[in-house]
């Protein structure tokens, strides 16, 4: 019964997670558009996320076998469960358009870092609201 109370909290944490890695990324990005060679950074997670939403949602029976021991044959690519899902920080080695190697664009940054923060907000509201809500039935209970 608490596991349905709690929901999708977990799918929220994650979201938080990732988009707080991608703030960090942002911020290296930002902190370094100068200096020369450095690549900038991104995060990704997203699409992992949504994989294991959509993994935790279909019956059992559809879902790939899981092994309990690395030797024993695999007949399927495992799931991933939304709490193994982990921010992915890579550098982006692209092409440059700067004469000192660096591939940083402060503007495109600053946009990314508002978008981020949009999502960021609104994933907390959601939160909260998800906890104020359990807060509520609780006090209900009592």
């Amino acid at each position: 019964m608490l596991e349905s109370l709690y929901g999708n909290v977990p799918i929220l944490e994650k979201a938080l997670h990732g988009l707080t890695a991608r703030q960090r990324a942002i911020g290296e990005n930002v902190a370094n558009a100068d200096t020369p060679r450095f690549k900038r950074l991104e995060v990704a997670y997203e699409a992992q996320l949504r994989a294991a939403v959509r993994a935790a949602g279909r019956p059992a029976d559809e879902l790939p076998l899981d092994r309990a021991h690395p030797l024993h044959l695999s007949l399927g690519p495992r799931a991933t469960r939304v709490e193994e899902v982990v921010p992915l920080l890579r550098q982006v080695a692209d092409e440059t358009q700067r004469n000192d190697g660096n591939n940083v664009d402060i503007d495109a940054e600053m946009a990314k870092l508002a978008e981020t923060n949009i999502r960021y907000n609104t994933m907390a509201t959601l939160a909260r609201n998800k906890f104020e809500g359990l807060k509520s039935l609780l006090k209900e209970v009592r």
